[in-house]
């Protein structure tokens, strides 16, 4: 359950006086209404989902300085943002090639280093984000292991709607959105414009200076949606995105930092076209989707004797047709098919299968899933997947998921375990690429290039959680307490990871492949308390808190510390200096104070981002630390980086300049200034931004 639903839903009864069983009896109702759609890739009230959904709503974004989903993903609890090579998402402890991340229920392409750039993602037409934490393999299959995020954008509302927006950042870029819809009972279309411009600039922090290159891209979007008589309906909906990046900037990786003066060009192009036929308790749907991404690398030297251009190109084509069935009052039987052709080609792949032919995976899948209530107070799911690819073979995965109320009112106990995978990609299996940019020299090859085989990762996950919510206390007569709270554990137990190595040594370059080797866990908990004011006369106050532990480890590390084989030439590794596995915080946390004016004409808000201290692997002191498998360790306090908060704070005043409804903002991010280019990229000093958004249809 979201504060800011309690918020909207208690902003209705601030005129009158307050009466807490009338305020609880809508708060409940406007919470109830909530549907969410990504756990069970069907449609159910997120208060009775078995699947555990978070939601972010508008609320996150109106009132902040959020340009791109990246930004709005690092404010919420168990969520970390990594930026090395690309922006990002950490979630349960994994990587960012772990977590699958949705357009409107289908799959962004374009993986750089097995990481989605977020950035390229803008919040402008986003209607709410419904994560779900956990292996999802058995409804998504690869690239689920650690969840899945799913971006849902906005429907037109009734008649004609359209807005500008615009928003100016220091050491940012300026932006601009527009946006037109038609909404009707029968017909919804609608356009979204985005549109973003930021110069070059420099940093320069303890006598060093770090480059941001200048950019601009922009985004068009376009939906459509017919409803036809009998139960029918049509949709379609076509994305381009486009991005030129130009001047010096830096990269790093595997424990390098390189510096390139050159450019780089992305597009994204995607489309979806999709029918639905709902007949009594049936309801079939299926849906076309075709994606393609490339991006143009121009480096200021030459690579490895392939030039100074290096480019890639990834194509993606999914059919799949999904069949549910109500089956009494409360079950329901889900099954379908997917059929997934995706392919890759550019510089650092040619050559690699042969001189005309592209890699490319061939994937058939079948999924079936029954949702049951045999009683009022439980609910559960029960889910599996079968892929069957050209190159890794098959994979079967299993999910279950229960909800328990033993207080149906406030009480819900939540519980799933399940099976994840990661297939390998075609980087890890067919990459040919040499880096020779300033401060970098080495190469990468792909495993079946070298004759590795590869199996799939796979994962056991158990979830556990504890919700105690819709808590509602009259304090007086003109004051009412929502409040909420949350704790869920959360353990993945992985196994066949696939690691880069160092496989071969020219003279002093370096030469990285991949395998299957390593075994990992990622365990912790996270806890949250949500809490609003209502003041009858004053407005309302939100409060919420989130905290997650989490502790990580390498099972090879630790049996060669217990085997006395792990150590430098000056000691022996302990348990106790092991630092688990690099690039994760034991400790974060989040907070967020709200203020929403009785007619919600004002708000403002102060939000805190605490990042526990991590280690980076590009400060390691001692090399290898155990040598069968090769291993470099976190294990020294100066291989660390330091902990820090982020502190933002934003206002913002609604008003009618005549018929137009228009938003004002306007606030700093990034208050106390931290300020560590080389070390966190996303993190540039204190940054001012003012915002204006424009309705210009009545």
């Amino acid at each position: 359950m979201s504060v800011a639903l309690l918020a909207s839903a208690a902003l209705h009864f601030t005129s009158p006086p307050v009466v807490a069983d009338s305020v609880a009896d809508s708060i409940r109702t406007v919470v109830s209404q909530q549907v969410v759609v990504t756990g069970t890739r069907s449609e159910v009230r997120l208060k009775n989902s078995p699947v555990r959904v978070e939601v972010i709503g508008q609320d996150r974004i109106r009132t902040t300085a959020m340009i791109t989903m990246a930004d709005l993903l690092k404010e919420q609890t168990g969520l970390l943002l990594s930026g090395n090579v690309r922006t990002g998402v950490q979630m349960n402890g994994l990587g960012p090639d772990y977590t699958l991340i949705l357009i409107d229920g289908q799959p962004m392409v374009g993986r750089v280093a097995g990481v989605i750039d977020l950035s390229r993602v803008s919040v402008g037409n986003i209607e709410r984000i419904e994560v779900v934490k956990g292996p999802m393999s058995s409804m998504y299959g690869s690239e689920a292991l650690a969840g899945v995020i799913n971006v849902i954008t906005k429907r037109p509302e009734d008649g004609w709607s359209a807005r500008l927006y615009g928003q100016g950042i220091s050491r940012g870029p300026l932006e601009s959105q527009a946006e037109v819809g038609w909404g009707s009972d029968s017909i919804e279309v609608s356009t979204f414009l985005n549109y973003k411009n930021q110069a070059s600039y420099a940093l320069t922090v303890d006598s060093v200076t770090t480059p941001y290159s200048g950019f601009q891209d922009g985004t068009v979007h376009t939906k459509f949606q017919w409803r036809l008589p009998d139960g029918w309906k049509v949709d379609a909906s076509i994305r381009a995105f486009g991005s030129e990046t130009r001047g010096t900037f830096i990269e790093s990786l595997f424990g390098q930092v390189a510096e390139n003066s050159g450019s780089v060009t992305q597009t994204d192009l995607s489309a979806t076209a999709g029918v639905d036929w709902q007949h009594g308790r049936a309801q079939l749907t299926t849906k076309a989707y075709v994606s393609a991404y490339s991006e143009t690398y121009e480096f200021d030297v030459d690579q490895g004797g392939k030039g100074a251009t290096d480019d890639l190109e990834r194509r993606i084509a999914r059919l799949y047709s999904q069949y549910h069935l109500l089956v009494g009052e409360t079950n329901m039987l889900s099954v379908g098919g997917e059929f997934l052709y995706d392919d890759v080609g550019g510089t650092r792949y040619s050559d690699t299968v042969a001189p005309d032919k592209r890699p490319f995976y061939r994937t058939g899948v079948a999924f079936a899933q029954w949702e049951g209530r045999p009683v009022d107070w439980i609910s559960y799911v029960l889910s599996a997947r079968f892929d069957g690819n050209n190159v890794f073979g098959e994979a079967v995965s299993p999910r279950f998921s229960v909800l328990w109320k033993p207080d149906p009112d406030h009480v819900r106990l939540s519980g799933s375990i399940g099976t994840g995978f990661k297939a390998p990609d075609f980087r890890q299996l067919f990459v040919q690429f040499s880096n020779r940019l300033p401060g970098a020299g080495y190469d990468l090859i792909g495993a079946a290039v070298v004759g590795n085989d590869l199996l799939p990762e796979r994962s056991v996950s158990v979830d556990i959680g504890l919700r105690y919510e819709d808590a509602v206390r009259e304090l007086s007569p003109t004051t009412t307490l929502l409040y909420d709270a949350e704790i869920r554990f959360f353990r993945n137990d992985l196994r066949n990871l696939i690691e880069f190595y160092l496989y071969d040594q020219i003279g002093d370059r370096p030469v990285y492949s991949y395998r299957n080797l390593a075994r990992a866990t990622t365990q912790g908990f996270e806890t949250s308390v949500k809490g609003v004011l209502v003041l009858r006369d004053l407005g309302v106050i939100g409060l919420s808190l989130g905290y997650q532990y989490l502790d990580t480890y390498d099972t090879e590390v630790l049996q060669a510390i217990d085997a006395g084989t792990a150590g430098t030439i000056d000691k022996r590794l302990t348990r106790s200096d092991y630092g688990g596995l690099w690039g994760r915080s034991r400790h974060s946390g989040t907070a967020r104070l709200q203020y929403d004016s009785p007619d919600r004409a004002w708000s403002a808000n102060i939000r805190a981002q605490y990042v526990g201290r991590y280690g980076d692997e590009s400060l390691d002191k001692n090399g290898f630390v155990i040598s069968d498998p090769a291993r470099v360790v976190l294990d020294r306090d100066d291989e660390y980086v330091a902990s820090y908060v982020v502190l933002n704070v934003a206002a913002r005043h609604s008003f009618s300049l005549g018929s137009r409804p228009v938003t004002i903002g306007l606030g700093m991010n990034n208050i106390l200034d931290i300020l560590r280019p080389t070390l966190i990229p996303g993190l540039v000093g204190r940054q001012l931004f003012v915002q204006m958004n424009i309705g210009l249809l009545p």
